[in-house]
Formats: structure tokens, sequence, C-alpha cells
């Protein structure tokens, strides 16, 4: 148990108060300025645990599965939520939009599906690797949650409120975009995979 593992851990713990803030967003509209605070610190213990493995060069086996599952839940969790329309907080059109939602959980449960798959034919899953188009598509979901949660501000300054609802549906656009692209390749990576896997037994 590392100090990156240990961050990546207070992040899961975290995620309970958030979830609970939003759900109460509906009777304590307030409560959106603690849920902000609470994502922020969540949003910093990643990008902190991944320095730390980093630079002190402490990456394990234990982060490599606790630091993508601590992104997943946090991401789900908030695009479910914040796609949710009844809360007297959040009129709209500051949510995050429903196809921008089900296009990036569609991703997830995607990358799933291939990786299983890989096991079945291969016996393997270290063949597919993190790409830049996953990171990417992670950051903008990222950005996208915090444009949800900082929208509703924009309210106090009439001539800004249509920008930002146009900048909450680009990230979401944006964001779904890169998510396709992701997901194609992980097809390229995981065709090639069970193309040299094919080889190697053929030989």
């Amino acid at each position: 148990m590392t100090w990156p593992n240990r961050i990546t851990v207070v992040r899961i713990l975290l995620l309970t108060p958030f979830v609970i803030l939003l759900l109460n967003v509906k009777s304590v509209p307030r409560l959106r300025y603690a849920a902000l605070g609470v994502f922020a610190a969540m949003a910093l213990c990643d990008v902190l645990d991944g320095q730390i493995a980093r630079r002190w060069r402490q990456r394990t086996q234990l982060g490599t599965i606790l630091d993508p599952l601590a992104d997943k839940l946090v991401l789900t969790s908030s695009l479910v939520l914040l796609t949710y329309r009844d809360w007297p907080g959040y009129e709209t059109p500051f949510f995050v939009p429903v196809w921008a939602t089900v296009t990036l959980l569609s991703k997830d449960g995607f990358i799933v599906l291939g990786v299983l798959v890989m096991h079945l034919v291969t016996g393997r899953t270290d063949f597919v690797r993190p790409s830049v188009w996953g990171k990417a598509t992670t950051a903008l979901t990222f950005a996208l949650v915090l444009a949800a949660l900082v929208g509703p501000e924009a309210k106090r300054w009439p001539s800004l409120e249509q920008a930002a609802v146009w900048l909450l549906y680009g990230l979401g656009g944006l964001a779904a975009l890169l998510a396709v692209v992701a997901c194609l390749d992980y097809i390229r990576m995981g065709s090639k995979a069970i193309a040299a896997h094919s080889g190697q037994e053929r030989i």
C-alpha cells in the first residue's frame, strides 16, 4: 500500500459524500458548492497520486487496478446524477446532455466487453493498454462534470448564460466524439493482439 494507492483510496472514499451532497441538492441548493469542493478534491487526488507514482517510481499492480476504478466510479456517478433533471438547483439547461452520458458510459461498457472477449480468446488481457484517446476522453469528461457543477453560476450574468450552455454542450460533444475514437482504437489494438495470438498458435 504505497502513498499513491492510499491517495487513490481516499479518492474512492470521497465518492460517498459527493453522491450524498448531489442527492440532497434538491432540498438544499447550496450543497452544490460543497459537492463542487469534494469533486475538486477528488480531481486533485487523481493528479497527485499520478505525480507521486511517476516521480518516486511507486507504480504497483494494485495501483493499475485502483486508479482507473476510481476514475470510473467518480465519473459514472457524476454523469448519472448530473443528467437527472428534477432539481430546483439545476434548472435546465445546465445538465450533462443525455446523449453524452449514454455515449460515455457505453464506451466503458464496450471496453469491459472487449477485455472479456480478449480473455476468452487469448487467455490474457495485458495486450490492451490505456490509449491517448482514452485518457483524453477521461480528461474531457472531468471537464464536462466540472462545467455542469459550475454552470448555474452563469445565471448571475445573463449575458454569459448562453455561452455557458454552449460550453457545456460543446464539452459533451467533444467527449462523446473522443469516446467513439477511443473505442475504435481499442478495437484496432484488440484485433492486432488476437491476430498475433492466432499466429503464435499456428506456429
